[in-house]
């Protein structure tokens, strides 16, 4: 049920997808299971990562590595203080 729902939640937009706490409560109501909210928390963690490289949506990765010379370049912030 669990990975079903995380499936159909990949065509959702991103405030009408499921949360941790959704699904648990879903699992308790509709399906009388008998598991913890970690229980849930910690499947949904390992299984979303799985679920979205089958599916061909994994998240790109924006970071830029930069390697500076050292004395070529500085930074500086202006600003007024009182003192």
């Amino acid at each position: 049920m669990i990975d079903e729902t995380l499936r159909s939640d990949l065509d959702a937009p991103r405030k009408q997808r499921h949360t941790v706490t959704r699904i648990f409560h879903r699992l308790l109501e509709e399906h009388a299971a008998e598991v913890s909210y970690q229980m849930v928390r910690r499947y949904i963690a390992d299984r979303k990562p799985e679920i979205l490289a089958a599916s061909g949506k994994v998240p790109v990765e924006a970071f830029v590595p930069q390697t500076h010379q050292p004395a070529v370049e500085a930074e500086v912030d202006f600003g007024d203080v009182k003192v």
